[in-house]
């Protein structure tokens, strides 16, 4: 069944999967599966080497102690060399003082004064402007920590609980398959009774008081086939007492001995080795499933923990353009408030304060969405040297890529189809409704088994006469039997099955959604792709043409009047959006191509992570 829905999929696949090329990143290396894909091309994308920028070195990492999962190699991170575009207009608030005295000199003498002011603020000004770095400087705290995108994933890996909470998963279902294999152990078993009788009886020739003694043991054990098999020793010592007027009994005390052989098999019910091996069989598909529901959560916590430090990455640079901004509104309104008793009106000043007041609100809410995304990501990495509680500032150290990469649309999905996690849960969850259907079958049958008995007696005055006799065999009883059992109307046999049918149906429904699912997932996320890729290129031309124009009205203007002040701030404003527009089209870009390979199942070898099991 699950072959052909395999080729249903693939069929299905080459008919709406047209060969198109999307812009991504190929990393090679795939899970070991039972279908070799080989044949898929994959293609790499060269990266520029980043440069060696001069860093504080950041606090030694701790030890690990055999990780759940591990790392093999270094890990991929999407790595370009650092962009002018990101240096000049897209800074992260530890180089903003760098990149703002950088941009002082490119501009003029005529607008430099202007953007000293903006950007560090004028201590003897009239009107309070603290500056953009004095805004900037708001998200320091005094404990800083510079965070690599490949040792996020470390601390992640190492740290993360629901990583370790799900890592029991595997090991839990492997101490259920022992479990299961334990019904085939050999059992052994014993008895011991005794028992006294004191009753009337109605003639002399019959006693009236005995004492017996009983004691029974054995091994039994469960063979694949069904049947059962006992070997089964027993002792028992027999004393009566008679009235007085009765004739005494001939052995008194009697001790008995038998040891007997029974072999039961079932041929209806309970027959055949798939049968009695089906709970070990479940088992171990249950342990697989758990193998890949692990693996699936290790990805979720590994594409989420990057898409965590992305996220801090953009929010930090947000900062620095909502700052600029606030400091620019500030200038504004100072010019405006110095013009109030020539050429500007009030409703204009008005519009200035509004305007400042709206920019720090805006501030006010970037500046928590930098320690939203910083406890998001601490709360990730779940390190106790990054206690959520001590209050760190996280500085992200890796930048983001805006390198074009190409990818086989058709080959992405394939490799999905072939690699997720979702898909292969699905599969043991039908393979096992399939078995659940064999065992109801089975159950529906009539009960027929076969008994035979072999027992070997012995009699005497004491045990070792009774010994003798039944380990030489003189005396014995063959017994062979047959048992059958039907019950009419078979309404909970035949209900069974009707549930357990439905169960399979379901399951098999359940595979075809998660194979859809998966497509839509990959084909959605390799659109996304394609579009954040193709938005850096616009976004950055409207930042140029932004900044050009800015550029070019503050050049020109003769004398800052209110009209004049006002399109200088506008053309700041919409500077700042283009540049917020890129910086997010730059972010997503950067997320999505870690999303790509979630969508594809293989984000663990794209990281080069190895799961292991460890005592």
């Amino acid at each position: 069944m699950s072959l052909d829905l395999y080729l249903l999929v693939k069929h299905k696949l080459r008919s709406i999967c047209v060969a198109a090329g999307l812009a991504a990143l190929v990393v090679p290396g795939c899970q070991k599966s039972t279908t070799q894909v080989s044949d898929i091309q994959v293609r790499d994308y060269q990266f520029a080497a980043p440069p060696e920028a001069e860093r504080p070195a950041a606090p030694p990492l701790k030890q690990m102690d055999d990780p759940r999962v591990s790392l093999s190699g270094a890990v991929a991170t999407t790595q370009p060399s650092f962009s002018e575009v990101l240096i000049k207009h897209l800074p992260d608030p530890t180089q903003a003082e760098a990149v703002f005295r950088a941009r002082l000199e490119t501009f003029s003498d005529t607008i430099r004064r202007d953007y000293e002011a903006i950007f560090f603020g004028e201590e003897n000004s009239s009107t309070s402007q603290p500056g953009a770095m004095t805004y900037v400087r708001e998200i320091e705290r005094p404990k800083q920590y510079r965070l690599t995108l490949n040792e996020a994933i470390r601390r992640a890996l190492a740290n993360n609980y629901q990583i370790r909470v799900e890592g029991y998963g595997p090991a839990i279902s492997t101490a259920q398959i022992v479990q299961a294999e334990a019904a085939f152990d050999a059992a052994f078993f014993t008895n011991l009774n005794r028992t006294n009788l004191d009753q009337p009886r109605p003639t002399a020739f019959q006693f009236n008081e005995s004492q017996t003694t009983l004691w029974q043991t054995g091994i039994r054990q469960l063979l694949a086939t069904g049947a059962t098999a006992s070997l089964t020793y027993q002792l028992q010592r027999s004393y009566v007492r008679l009235q007085a007027s009765a004739r005494p009994q001939a052995i008194n005390p009697a001790y008995s001995e038998t040891f007997a052989a029974e072999l039961r098999q079932p041929f209806l019910r309970n027959f055949g080795i798939d049968f009695n091996r089906a709970q070990i069989n479940i088992s171990k598909n249950d342990r697989r499933g758990s193998e890949e529901r692990f693996r699936r959560n290790v990805i979720d916590v590994l594409n989420r923990t990057e898409f965590a430090y992305w996220e801090l990455a953009r929010t930090r640079r947000d900062v620095v353009l909502t700052a600029e901004l606030v400091a620019q509104a500030e200038r504004t309104l100072a010019q405006v408030s110095a013009r109030i008793d020539y050429d500007a009106y009030e409703t204009l000043k008005y519009n200035s304060e509004a305007s400042v007041a709206a920019r720090k609100a805006e501030f006010i809410q970037v500046k928590n969405a930098v320690w939203n995304a910083e406890d998001a990501l601490l709360n990730l990495l779940n390190d106790p040297d990054l206690k959520l509680s001590d209050d760190w500032e996280v500085i992200p150290v890796d930048v983001p890529t805006a390198a074009a990469v190409v990818r086989d649309r058709f080959h992405e999905v394939e490799t999905a189809l072939l690699h997720r996690p979702e898909i292969q849960e699905a599969k043991y969850l039908v393979e096992n409704a399939r078995i659940q259907l064999g065992i109801a079958k089975n159950q529906a049958l009539p009960r027929l088994d076969v008994v035979y008995r072999w027992t070997a007696n012995g009699l005497g005055r004491n045990g070792d006469r009774a010994f003798d006799q039944m380990a030489g065999g003189d005396f014995t009883d063959n017994f062979i039997g047959l048992e059958f059992l039907w019950n009419f109307g078979e309404r909970a046999e035949r209900a069974g099955i009707r549930a357990a049918a439905m169960s399979h149906s379901q399951a098999i429904a359940a595979f075809r959604r998660a194979v859809d699912d998966v497509i839509t997932d990959c084909r959605t996320t390799l659109r996304q792709l394609q579009t954040s890729f193709e938005q850096i290129g616009p976004n950055s031309e409207a930042v140029t043409s932004s900044e050009d124009n800015l550029r070019s009205i503050q050049e020109r203007e003769e004398r800052k009047s209110p009209e004049q002040l006002n399109t200088v701030l506008n053309a700041q404003v919409q500077l700042a959006a283009n540049r917020r527009a890129l910086l997010q089209a730059i972010i997503t870009y950067n997320q999505t191509i870690i999303d790509v390979e979630r969508a594809k199942g293989t984000l663990l070898e794209y990281d080069n992570v190895v799961l292991s099991e460890v005592p």
